[in-house]
C-alpha cells in the first residue's frame, strides 16, 4: 500500500512541479516566442499556478483525492494535442517544443499509472474505517 501511495504522492508533485513552471515560462514573452506580453499568457499562467495548488492539495489526502488525477490526465492529454496542433499548422517550429512532446506523454502516462494502480486503495481505507 505504501508504494501505491508514493505513486500517487510521485504523481502529484509532477503535476506541481510542472504547473509551476508553465505559470512562470509564459510570463516571459521572449521565451514563448512572442515579442511582449499577451493577455492570454497571464490567463494560462493563472490557470497553472491555481491547478498546481489544487494538485498540492491533493496530495494532503493521496487516496482520498485521487480523483483529481483524472482531470490532471485530461488537461494533459489537451495540451499534448494542443502542441501537435500547432506544430502541424506551422504556429510553432518542432524545436521549440519539442521538450513537451517528451515531458506531456511522460506525465500523462504517470499520472494513468498511478491511478490505476491506486485504485484498490479507496475500497480498502472505506472498508477499514
Amino acid at each position: 500500500m505504501a508504494s501505491k501511495v508514493t505513486w500517487l504522492r510521485i504523481s502529484y508533485w509532477a503535476g506541481v512541479i510542472g504547473d509551476f513552471a508553465i505559470a512562470i515560462l509564459v510570463l516571459i514573452p521572449e521565451r514563448m516566442g512572442v515579442p511582449s506580453y499577451v493577455y492570454p499568457m497571464g490567463l494560462m499562467s493563472a490557470v497553472a499556478f491555481s491547478w498546481g495548488c489544487m494538485l498540492i492539495w491533493a496530495d494532503r489526502q493521496p487516496v482520498d483525492r485521487r480523483w483529481v488525477l483524472l482531470p490532471t490526465i485530461l488537461v494533459g492529454v489537451m495540451l499534448l494535442l494542443a502542441v501537435l496542433l500547432s506544430i502541424y499548422v506551422g504556429a510553432i517550429p518542432l524545436e521549440r517544443v519539442s521538450i513537451n512532446l517528451f515531458l506531456l506523454p511522460a506525465v500523462v502516462i504517470l499520472w494513468s499509472f498511478s491511478y490505476h494502480i491506486s485504485r484498490d486503495l479507496e475500497t480498502q481505507t472505506s472498508s477499514g474505517k
